[in-house]
């Protein structure tokens, strides 16, 4: 019971990270393009630095991008402490202006001191509507994430409890975001100012900094 606790603590730790990848302006996209990097910087449980990249899939129903974005904290070591995401999203509606898109995610995160080393799984998914131009736009976003299981590796805790055992353990923690996007276009060149809220799932074991900040700059070509 006692190493059961820990990894849905651990769990819940991990989970407030940022919660953004690679961010898309529908209305700035166009046949010739295909990719998108992306770096980002921001706040949200711990400050962090990241790097993404999506590829525009083309068909005659939907737009799809598919992509990949990796984080890490910032500090000495800095693999200690890191998230991989790889998400797909689509613009599920627009109309004139007017924008409504979803994207889901397959989260790693990873969490080391000499407690122990975590390996997290997890999943995500984000929609997002607001008003949409070219030139930028702005929206409404609603984010949730959620913990799936947990690798452990003790360390410290050895010396404190002899009898616990490394391995999986099922975890159950999650979180929902509430916030603005914003973004701003100069050619093929986009930036994105996300800010938000962020909620434990069941609206009571809110995370002590509650709220979240991740600026992106975006190339596409």
């Amino acid at each position: 019971m006692k190493i059961y606790k820990i990894a849905l603590l651990s769990s819940w730790l991990l989970a407030f990270t940022n919660s953004y990848s690679q961010e898309i302006n529908w209305r700035n996209t166009d046949s010739s393009s295909s990719h998108f990097v992306s770096i980002n910087f921001g706040a949200d449980y711990s400050s962090y630095y990241g790097l993404s990249y999506g590829y525009k899939i083309k068909n005659k129903f939907a737009p799809i991008v598919i992509g990949n974005d990796f984080n890490v904290s910032f500090g000495k070591q800095l693999t200690d402490d890191w998230k991989s995401r790889t998400t797909i999203q689509t613009e599920l509606w627009h109309n004139k202006h007017f924008s409504w898109s979803l994207k889901t995610g397959f989260i790693v995160k990873r969490f080391e001191s000499e407690i122990a080393r975590l390996v997290n799984l997890g999943a995500d998914i984000t929609t997002i509507f607001g008003f949409s131009k070219p030139k930028g736009g702005i929206g409404l976003v609603i984010h949730y994430d959620r913990s799936s299981s947990t690798h452990i590796k003790n360390k410290l805790l050895k010396e404190y409890y002899p009898e616990i055992k490394d391995g999986w353990y099922k975890t159950s923690g999650g979180n929902f975001k509430f916030g603005i996007r914003g973004n701003y276009s100069i050619k093929k060149w986009n930036t994105y100012l996300n800010i938000g809220k962020t909620y434990g799932q069941n609206f009571k074991d809110n995370p002590t900094l509650p709220f979240y900040l991740d600026i992106a700059i975006q190339k596409q070509f």
